[in-house]
């Protein structure tokens, strides 16, 4: 009986790599248009296209307005490998969606509990501060600031423009001569520390966690 089951189990490992065999042989005299190739890859035509014209990818032409490319050489190249850079592994790209995630709910967070303050109030802010001379007390410049936390400009750039990030403006002149059009007050300070302390690059200074009433004494 034990002699049986063996037989039976060779003869199955041998259909199985019987079936394989045929498989790929299936693939090797399997031809697919550009746009089948492109949706095997998981990309663009054009890009199937450029990897053709590069000699990256092999192509025939049955026809002379039709190209084809075997799926067996489709096997060798998946996506990134089309434009010549591996893949990166999918442990790096879930980690940095999670963190790309995570930014964006410290965004929404920041931007849910930024504090309401009376029309009024703002008005007559508005009236008493300066907008040209010498850059007031209470401001530090925006660029500097972001500078100090080694937050990149354009990160600082989009999230300004996105409106969830407070700045004030101006043509102001700061201790060093140098000219500044956005500045921070401790209500901004305060909302950029909310928003980037979790950031990966953040660095904390001295008046961290910058609530309302921080110094701006060697910050600008």
């Amino acid at each position: 009986m034990t002699r049986k089951r063996e037989i039976s189990s060779y003869q199955d490992t041998v259909t199985g790599h019987k079936e394989d065999q045929d498989r790929a042989q299936e693939c090797e005299n399997l031809y697919v248009t550009i746009q089948k190739a492109a949706q095997y890859c998981g990309v663009s035509s054009k890009t199937i296209q450029r990897a053709i014209q590069a000699g990256t990818l092999p192509a025939h032409y049955p026809k002379p307005n039709r190209c084809e490319i075997a799926v067996s050489d489709l096997e060798r190249i998946r996506p990134g490998l089309v434009s010549g850079h591996h893949p990166e592994p999918l442990e790096q790209r879930v980690a940095a969606v999670e963190q790309h995630v995570q930014q964006l709910e410290h965004l929404v967070t920041a931007f849910l509990n930024r504090p309401d303050i009376p029309k009024r109030q703002s008005r007559a802010q508005a009236r008493n501060e300066r907008t040209t001379g010498p850059l007031p007390k209470q401001f530090v410049s925006l660029l500097a600031f972001a500078r100090l936390h080694n937050i990149a400009e354009s990160t600082v750039q989009t999230h300004m423009n996105m409106g969830v990030l407070p700045i004030q403006q101006g043509a102001w002149t700061d201790a060093h001569g140098t000219q500044v059009t956005l500045a921070l007050d401790a209500k901004g300070r305060m909302a950029f520390y909310q928003m980037y302390r979790n950031h990966a690059h953040f660095l904390s200074c001295s008046q961290c966690s910058h609530g309302y009433q921080d110094s701006v004494s060697g910050q600008d």
